[in-house]
């Protein structure tokens, strides 16, 4: 179920109502109804989209209530500094699992993920379960029916079961067994998080991974050239990241957290290598659990990520 923007997410200290250089984001942030919207040629600054669904976490016994962080991260992200000055900021509102099957709501988050894609330089696609990805491919697949797809994923986990049913562990298998114009690429993984059958399976498909210890505290230069030369080999990247990467101290509020995770900065100096390619075509951020996390951290982490990513 979508639902429109909520405007009293958007609130913050206000430090001048006329100097558009004191401006934080809830002051320049525009609404608008994805359902309503005609899909104009141009792209245009900077469009946000919610995912506030945990039924791919229950699926997958993990624990509820990211539900609750897109509206977390909004509120968080409202407060920042507009230090971008992007043409513009719109808040589309959320998706909603109501009932049914889990694909039924991925598959009207991707429809609308799409529409943002086409209309804004920068989509960020906000949840919820990680099962979020699979929407968020499917709109990639959408905007772009015959590019090569890059698929690059902060996380602890490869998210790559053998359920019968979606979950938020399965979504990159459903991708790779599905499509033969995909690759794979995971960066942060727990040694401790994951099956040998899931190794298996990543050999099987040739997905490249890196483990969360060769990424702590400095990226080599060998995982940057790693991480350049995928982007290079592809025509579009899809972005993702799962929160539960970072570690635990840093980020309680998750649904699986990490007890040998990133730290935050080791995640900026990954991430920014490949935002700034201009083939990302969307952002995903994942996990943000506000039922769990200490005096908002996770939140706030979730929404720095965010507003260091605009550009």
């Amino acid at each position: 179920m979508y639902t429109q923007g909520n405007p009293k997410l958007w609130t913050g200290r206000i430090d001048s109502e006329t100097d558009p250089k004191q401006f934080k984001h809830f002051q320049t942030v525009e609404f608008a109804n994805l359902e309503k919207m005609k899909v104009s040629g141009d792209k245009t600054g900077v469009g946000m989209l919610g995912y506030a669904v945990d039924k791919g976490i229950e699926l997958n016994k993990g624990r509820i209530g990211a539900k609750n962080g897109p509206d977390a991260i909004k509120q968080e992200f409202a407060k920042l500094p507009d230090l971008s000055e992007c043409e513009s900021l719109i808040d589309y509102g959320n998706v909603e699992h109501t009932d049914g099957e889990l694909s039924s709501t991925q598959e009207e988050m991707a429809k609308l993920s799409a529409q943002v894609i086409k209309q804004h330089n920068q989509t960020f696609l906000i949840g919820g379960g990680h099962d979020i990805a699979y929407a968020q491919y499917l709109a990639t697949r959408h905007v772009y029916p015959d590019a090569s797809i890059g698929i690059i994923n902060i996380d602890a986990h490869f998210d790559t079961r053998p359920d019968s049913k979606p979950t938020s562990g399965t979504m990159f298998r459903q991708i790779l067994d599905h499509d033969d114009n995909t690759n794979y690429l995971v960066l942060g993984l727990a040694q401790g998080g994951n099956t040998r059958s899931l190794y298996d399976y990543a050999n099987e498909k040739g997905i490249i991974y890196v483990y969360a210890d060769e990424l702590l505290q400095q990226v080599s230069p060998k995982i940057k050239d790693k991480v350049e030369r995928f982007i290079h080999d592809h025509d579009t990247i899809m972005f993702t990241i799962c929160m539960d990467v970072i570690d635990s101290a840093f980020a309680p509020g998750v649904s699986a957290p990490s007890v040998l995770g990133l730290y935050p900065h080791d995640v900026f100096d990954i991430s920014k290598r490949v935002i700034l390619s201009e083939k990302v075509s969307s952002i995903s951020i994942a996990e943000t659990n506000p039922h769990y996390d200490i005096d908002n951290h996770t939140s706030k982490l979730a929404a720095n990520l965010i507003h260091h990513f605009l550009v």
